[in-house]
């Protein structure tokens, strides 16, 4: 429960803070809602939270993430509900360009899942890029590809079971390739993006981390548009308890400003 206000608190302030950022020049705001509730033999609530921050300067490019899913569950006549899902994530990436092709990139997270029974994550890691291919608008239509090395500290805590089988936290050296895929699709009408990494420790290769993201926005405004994601990561050395595959799919509205 601490773990819950505490994440809606810092949802808050960055909101707050999106608001005061984007009216200054040069940064622009996202924020995306998505929320589902059924109800019948089992109650099922679920909500995720998605708030970005950008700047972008001449030769380099700044984000700022914040994303967080609540979701519950309850058998009809019970009174205690089981948490289904309770993930919270900061992340946070630069990108400086040397030439229209040729940049070098940062990324770093900071993040928690309890139903996935893991008490911290850190990592970041740093590479060369290279703009494989670019639209009219630059900045929406372009496919990137990295590479880099990094450093991952992550901790499994007993969040979903017995204290018994906390573990201590492990270190380790990334050896990471990414790429990002943006586009305007049917002359504008969908904003698709596409993200993916692969991570493989050096010093632990059984300790990789696969992850993908796909987003699509249908303007409905200026400001307003409904977008549909997934998300999935696949974590290959977890706990026996814990599955090493999550996925998340959303559907909301999202306000840019």
């Amino acid at each position: 429960m601490i773990r819950t206000i505490t994440a809606v608190t810092t949802a808050l302030m960055l909101i707050a803070a999106s608001v005061a950022v984007a009216e200054d020049e040069g940064w622009s705001a996202d924020v995306g809602l998505s929320f589902s509730a059924q109800t019948g033999t089992t109650d099922t609530t679920s909500g995720t939270l998605d708030i970005k921050g950008a700047r972008a300067w001449e030769n380099d490019e700044l984000d700022l993430r914040f994303l967080g899913t609540i979701g519950t569950t309850r058998e009809k006549g019970s009174g205690a509900s089981d948490t289904t899902q309770n993930s919270q994530a900061l992340f946070g990436s630069h990108k400086h360009t040397f030439t229209e092709r040729l940049f070098v990139g940062s990324w770093t997270e900071l993040s928690r899942d309890g139903t996935q029974d893991r008490e911290v994550r850190f990592l970041v890691n740093t590479g060369p890029g290279y703009r494989v291919w670019s639209g009219g608008d630059a900045a929406k239509e372009h496919f990137d590809v990295s590479a880099g090395v990094g450093y991952r500290y992550e901790q499994y805590d007993g969040n979903q079971g017995d204290s018994s089988s906390e573990q201590s936290g492990d270190n380790f050296a990334d050896v990471v390739a990414a790429f990002e895929y943006k586009d305007l699709l049917f002359d504008g009408r969908i904003v698709y993006t596409h993200t993916g990494s692969a991570r493989m420790p050096a010093n632990q290769p059984a300790s990789y981390i696969l992850r993908t993201e796909a987003t699509a926005g249908v303007p409905l405004s200026d400001t307003w548009d409904l977008r549909i994601g997934f998300l999935a990561e696949y974590v290959a050395d977890v706990p026996n308890v814990v599955n090493g595959l999550t996925t998340l799919t959303t559907i909301g509205v999202g306000y840019k400003f």
